[in-house]
């Protein structure tokens, strides 16, 4: 048994195995950003395992100790030699911060941080084949194991107990925040990102993806028939999931010429926010979005779906619209195109809003939550 800390310090462990791929997306954000806040502060060590070395560009400004160690098989790393390395490590407490990654048993407290209750809700669809279903109740398994488990917004908290994931007094609510490269000073380089993706006029900018709950049909029907004949619309999503389907629809819209849809490098995302007329987000299911966050950081006007967490992320900070009506969303879009004065002011509530995140407060608030483990946890024998 993993002894706990007897000084102020904490060793915490996590499970790092994604950051070995190098493609930026919403888990590597944020489990980057954490990481990064948590190593400015004192009395704490970190402990990365890894299957695989981690990316470089992922780990810098990160100060951990790196456990690199393979295994035959995803599920004996995770399930057998993961327990073993925490344990020599002596691991004060376990986080696994992408949805799942605990073991099955318990060297140590264990936490898990939940980004997406759309999984725990349509699980069954999602996961159509007994042996993807096995792997999904293998996870979920592994973490009812969890002590404490992290969920992105209040709505998210509420899903998860309703569901009966875990115990109320288990699940906390801790925020997300936009990364510090998303500001809203134009850059000098920004002009040359819209070049060279063919950005050559005002444009509505949406980014996401193409699965159906992300609802970007409906954003680009809204394009359709709205009178916008000076504007693109941007979409920046990996060409996957639905894309082949909706691209043989939109080929057919009389907007398709102006339609810009792109996978684009990280580092050049802020720049397509800054200069967006403004940003749409259509979802008919967000747990956090950290695009919200995103575009108010780098202050482009919001318009979003009323949908699950994303008016209480917004709060006052964007219009919001039913995602269902493709007709409002167009006299919307005409709407806020036109009015300078209502931009202004989406952009003053925005900034406002955004203050409420920092990567600093997730740090400081997780921690807290470390510490409440470790500390209530009886001592060994």
């Amino acid at each position: 048994m993993t002894r706990p800390p007897t000084h102020a310090g904490l060793r915490v462990g996590f499970n790092a195995r994604h950051l070995a791929d190098p493609e930026v997306r919403g888990l590597t954000r944020y489990t980057v950003c954490l990481l990064r806040s948590l190593s400015e502060m004192p009395n704490l060590e970190l402990v990365l395992f890894c299957m695989d070395p981690p990316c470089p560009q992922h780990i810098e400004g990160i100060r951990a100790e790196v456990v690199t160690f393979g295994a035959s098989r995803e599920f004996l790393w995770q399930y057998h030699a993961l327990p073993r390395m925490i344990h020599g490590r002596d691991i004060s407490v376990f986080h696994a911060p992408a949805d799942r990654g605990l073991p099955f048993n318990k060297p140590c407290p264990l936490v898990v941080t939940v980004h997406d209750s759309y999984e725990r809700t349509h699980w069954r669809e999602l996961f159509p084949l007994l042996k993807s279903k096995l792997w999904y109740w293998g996870q979920e398994l592994a973490n009812c194991r969890a002590d404490a488990m992290l969920a992105v917004s209040d709505i998210t908290r509420k899903t998860l107990v309703d569901l009966r994931v875990a115990p109320e007094a288990k699940i906390h609510r801790v925020y997300l925040a936009p990364a510090s490269e998303f500001q809203p000073a134009a850059a000098p380089s920004d002009q040359i990102v819209l070049q060279q993706y063919g950005i050559n006029s005002r444009y509505v900018l949406y980014v996401g993806g193409y699965d159906r709950r992300k609802n970007v049909d409906a954003l680009v029907s809204a394009f359709d028939h709205a009178n916008l004949p000076g504007h693109l619309l941007v979409v920046v999503a990996r060409k996957q999931w639905n894309y082949q389907v909706l691209l043989q629809r939109w080929n057919s819209l009389s907007c398709f010429p102006r339609l810009r849809l792109i996978e684009v490098s990280t580092e050049h995302i802020p720049a397509l926010y800054r200069q967006a007329d403004f940003f749409v987000n259509p979802s008919l299911w967000e747990s956090f979005s950290l695009q919200l966050v995103e575009a108010m950081a780098c202050g482009t006007p919001i318009l979003a779906s009323n949908r699950t967490a994303i008016p209480e992320i917004c709060n006052g900070a964007a219009v919001l619209f039913d995602p269902d009506d493709v007709s409002a969303l167009t006299r919307l879009m005409e709407r806020v195109s036109g009015d300078p004065g209502l931009k202004q002011e989406l952009r003053g509530r925005g900034f406002q809003r955004v203050q409420m995140f920092s990567w600093r407060k997730t740090a400081e608030e997780t921690v807290k939550i470390y510490r409440s483990l470790v500390h209530s946890r009886p001592s060994p024998a």
